[in-house]
This record gives structure tokens, C-alpha cells and sequence, in this order.
């Protein structure tokens, strides 16, 4: 939605943010605003700290101020003037509002509440991830007077879960395997020496073992405790030259190149965009991997992202007969 975007609160929004909380439809929803609405309530709460900081942020819809949004309270929050109803911006703007909250921040949840009789409110917010929690009672000003409220909650691992992943680098498209790649990954991964390399890619590897290996991955953007995912990587013009994952508690990362992409950079490209939108999307605080000991190209990849070296352990390679060093290594997010 390119007409839309939220900002800082300015001076000249006053006129706008009181005729909006002066609608009762507008202020019955919300908690602490009364009706008839007090000027100085309005110009206290555009004057609050949430507000000087950018926790909570005005909705402007082609240069309009249509309402605010932000973390209130200790959750989340938003009011839109009855105008903007029903046309997908109050979900735009609790959804642009999370992403700020979670994106590069170690927040792990947040909350919010709706009164019984505001359905569209409740399926604004589950929309966006947010599940219910349980039923409270509490004091709405506007109405004066007690009111049925369902409480929602959502935690970082829903609101991870629900974002896109497409990542689009210089040369590069990493996203989600379709599954109709069988043919094509067999082809880029049936190479002995890459085998050699990985725990999960055999040698020989057939058609039919690449359409097992990805219908055993289904795409589910989420990492922890026996969790992960995994992408593929491809040229601009769709040609698949590898893939990437992650996964487990700490996140353990891996990846593979066909041979004829190998030498030119791709890794570290591809690499350093994956693991930066991992650590932003799931406040990872640490990554590991590893590194066969003959293998001091991906070494040197993980020594360019900022890896660093962990100790080694005996290791066995789907293409290897016996046990063989795995460096290993660990990036420190700070």
C-alpha cells in the first residue's frame, strides 16, 4: 500500500487526533479516552513519552492523518478514524507496527485486548498472529462503565512463523523450495564431493531421492528445538544453484553450491543476507556450523560472515566411509 505510512506525531495533528477520539463509535473501543472528549486529554496523550519516542505513531493514508498506532501500556494498540474502516489499513498498520517492535529488538511477545463487541478489532489483530488468551473484565471511560474483554497474545515464534521469506540480494533469489525442484536439484547435488561435505545429500543422488529429501522439508519459517527450514538459491533468471538452512537450539546453519557455482562469491553473498534476516527475524543470538576439515573454502565463508572458530568433532559425511574432523564455528550476535 503506497499510500500509506506511519510517522511521528506532528504539532498540526491535533485538530485531526481530537476529531477522531471525539467520535464515540471511535472512543467506545478504546479504554482510558472519555466522551465528550477533553482537549487536554488529547494534546496529554500526543505529548506522552510513547509518543516523543515513536512507540506509538500516526496512521497517514495519502498525506491524511487516519489515526495511531503503538505499544501502549505494555501492548499493542491502534485507533482509525470511521472513515478507513474496512479497506485493510488498520491490519497494514498493526502489521507494520510489529514488524518494528520485533525486527532487531529482543522483544520474545506482546499483548493486546479488544472489548466482547468489537469483532473487526479481534480479527484485525488475529490476522496478524495474535491468539486468545483468555477473558477479563475492565473499565471502559467512554461508556463508563465495565466491560467483557478477551485478551490476546503473540509471541515472537507466530508472528516469525507469518512472514514472508523472499530475500533478493545483488545476484541472487533465496525463498522457499515448491517442491517441483527434484529434477533440476538432483542435477546440481549429485556430485561425490559434495557429498562428502553434507549429512543429508547422498551420493548417488537421483530424481527420486531429491523429491524424498524435499518433501521430507515441507517450508515452515520458524527455528528452535528440533525446528528449522530451509531455502533454495537461485540465479535472477531461476536457475537453482544450491540451497541453505537452519535450525535447531542453538541455530545451526548449513548450505551447498553445485560445483559449477563454486569460486565466485555466491556463498558468502547469499550467506551473509540469510543469516542477517535469520538474526532480524528470530533475535537469534548466536549461530553455529561446521566445516569438514578438507574443506577450507566454506571455512573461509564462515570466517567472512564474522564465524569463529569452536573446536572440532568427528563427524560422518553422507559420502564419506568413515568418521572425519568437523571444525566447528560460532558467530556472536551482539
Amino acid at each position: 500500500m503506497d499510500n500509506l505510512r506511519l510517522r511521528r506525531f506532528h504539532d498540526d495533528d491535533f485538530a485531526a487526533f481530537h476529531a477522531l477520539v471525539s467520535d464515540y463509535e471511535v472512543a467506545k473501543m478504546l479504554v482510558i479516552w472519555p466522551h465528550p472528549s477533553e482537549p487536554e486529554f488529547t494534546r496529554a496523550r500526543m505529548d506522552a513519552s510513547e509518543a516523543k519516542t515513536g512507540q506509538v505513531l500516526v496512521i497517514e493514508v495519502e498525506g491524511v492523518f487516519a489515526g495511531s498506532v503503538g505499544t501502549m501500556f505494555g501492548g499493542l494498540g491502534y485507533m482509525l478514524a470511521r472513515d478507513y474502516w474496512g479497506r485493510g489499513i488498520a491490519s497494514w498498520a498493526v502489521a507494520e507496527m510489529l514488524k518494528r517492535m520485533f525486527e532487531g529488538t529482543t522483544l520474545e511477545e506482546t499483548t493486546a485486548c479488544v472489548w466482547h463487541d468489537n469483532p473487526a478489532s479481534e480479527k484485525v489483530l488475529a490476522n496478524n498472529g495474535f491468539r486468545m488468551v483468555g477473558v477479563c473484565e475492565g473499565f471502559c471511560k467512554a461508556r463508563g462503565m465495565k466491560l467483557e474483554n478477551n485478551s490476546l497474545r503473540l509471541s515472537r515464534a507466530n508472528w516469525a512463523r507469518a512472514q514472508p521469506f523472499y530475500l533478493k540480494t545483488e545476484r541472487l533469489i533465496i525463498e522457499p523450495f515448491t517442491g517441483d525442484e527434484a529434477a533440476a536439484f538432483s542435477a546440481l547435488m549429485n556430485d561425490p564431493d559434495i557429498a562428502r561435505m553434507m549429512t543429508t545429500i547422498a551420493h548417488p543422488f537421483t530424481p527420486e531421492d531429491a523429491a524424498t529429501w524435499l518433501s521430507e522439508r515441507p517450508f515452515i519459517h520458524e527455528i528452535g528445538e528440533e525446528k528449522g527450514f530451509g531455502a533454495k538459491i537461485c540465479l535472477h533468471d531461476g536457475t537453482l544453484i544450491g540451497f541453505v538452512g537452519i535450525g535447531g537450539a542453538p541455530a545451526n546453519t548449513a548450505y551447498a553450491f553445485g560445483r559449477a557455482y563454486w569460486g565466485r562469491g555466491y556463498a558468502t553473498e547469499a550467506m551473509r543476507a540469510f543469516l542477517e534476516h535469520c538474526t532480524r527475524i528470530f533475535a537469534l543470538k548466536e549461530i553455529t556450523a561446521g566445516a569438514m576439515f578438507d574443506n577450507p573454502a566454506s571455512a573461509a565463508v564462515l570466517r567472512k560472515l564474522g564465524f569463529e572458530p569452536d573446536g572440532e568433532m568427528q563427524h560422518k559425511a553422507s559420502g564419506r566411509l568413515e568418521k572425519a574432523p568437523l571444525f566447528l564455528y560460532r558467530k556472536i550476535n551482539h
